[in-house]
């Protein structure tokens, strides 16, 4: 073999020889090096965005673009912290930007209690008080979003007392919660399980104490609901609570208002209904004098008084 050919076959053994000594090498420090590894953990979090407001401005304009991304790291984090089986420090934080950057992104509000209270650790009553923070937002956000006002009714009425032991803290959070779950009954929705909740409510009121403001609620969704379900349990829950005699001049109340209705406009839908108001003369009922006769009502409202 010519010494000009010995040259590339010694270097090429040369790089084979090195390349399994360092595969040996690897070998026999790979394992302390995985179990040092593997036994180190991640004690704390730490919080990298500024401030709500300087996010905004560092945004540069693609606010909801920001919100999207960081409550995509938001689920990946929780995620991940659940299975390195520690608390997610800073999820109120995230939420709190993500809100100012863009304050009718919904899913936020929509799932704050879970992400804030439902972690690998205890639950702190700090953390049930950002959740509400946050919903409660969302609510004046969305006045109308009924499954949201659920979510934030059920959170205040059974899940966040629960986790605190003063009784007039627990009373009052169950009451606020009824009164959340009390507009998602009028809003009503597609939950096949709110006509359930809103006789749940009805029950908090009346435990606090509050009969007025169940008797009151009880007949707001009846007079919303057309659910023959829905009525039945609010009509049975007035019997059995308020007495017999009291139910039915509920149910001849609104008797004497679907008759009205199928006299006057039967064609038209409810809400239609009680946008145009009652029936009456205007002929008899014009001038001051006239003004006061029930029959010249001219809102639902006064109409209902007479009715009582």
């Amino acid at each position: 073999m010519k010494s000009s050919e010995r040259g590339p076959l010694v270097a090429q053994l040369g790089a084979v020889v090195v390349a399994g000594i360092a595969a040996l090498v690897i070998a026999a420090a790979r394992p302390g090096l995985a179990d040092r590894y593997h036994g180190l953990s991640t004690q704390s979090d730490v919080y990298t965005l500024p401030a709500p407001e300087q996010s905004v401005v560092a945004s540069l304009g693609f606010r909801s673009a920001m919100a999207d991304l960081i409550y995509a790291h938001v689920l990946v984090s929780y995620g991940l912290h659940f299975q390195e089986r520690r608390r997610f420090e800073f999820v109120g934080n995230y939420l709190d930007t993500i809100n100012t950057l863009d304050p009718r992104f919904r899913a936020p509000y929509r799932f704050a209690d879970t992400l804030l209270t439902l972690q690998p650790e205890p639950t702190r009553w700090q953390d049930v008080v950002k959740a509400r923070e946050i919903l409660e937002r969302g609510m004046k956000e969305f006045p109308t979003d009924g499954e949201l006002w659920t979510t934030a009714g059920q959170f205040l009425a059974y899940l966040a007392p629960a986790h605190t032991k003063d009784l007039a803290v627990k009373k009052a959070w169950r009451l606020e919660g009824a009164r959340r779950l009390a507009h998602a009954c009028e809003l009503l929705g597609d939950n096949e399980n709110l006509p359930y909740h809103c006789i749940t409510a009805a029950g908090i009121f009346t435990k606090a104490g509050q009969r007025e403001a169940s008797l009151h609620f009880l007949e707001r969704v009846l007079a919303v609901s057309d659910d023959e379900s829905i009525r039945k349990l609010a009509l049975g829950y007035l019997q059995r609570e308020l007495g017999e005699q009291e139910r039915e001049r509920i149910e001849r109340r609104f008797q004497r208002f679907h008759d009205a209705w199928g006299k006057d406009l039967p064609f038209a839908r409810k809400d239609t209904l009680l946008v145009i108001g009652p029936a009456f003369d205007p002929s008899a009922c014009a001038g001051l004098d006239a003004s006061a006769d029930p029959k010249c009502a001219s809102t639902w409202r006064a109409w209902g008084k007479d009715q009582r």
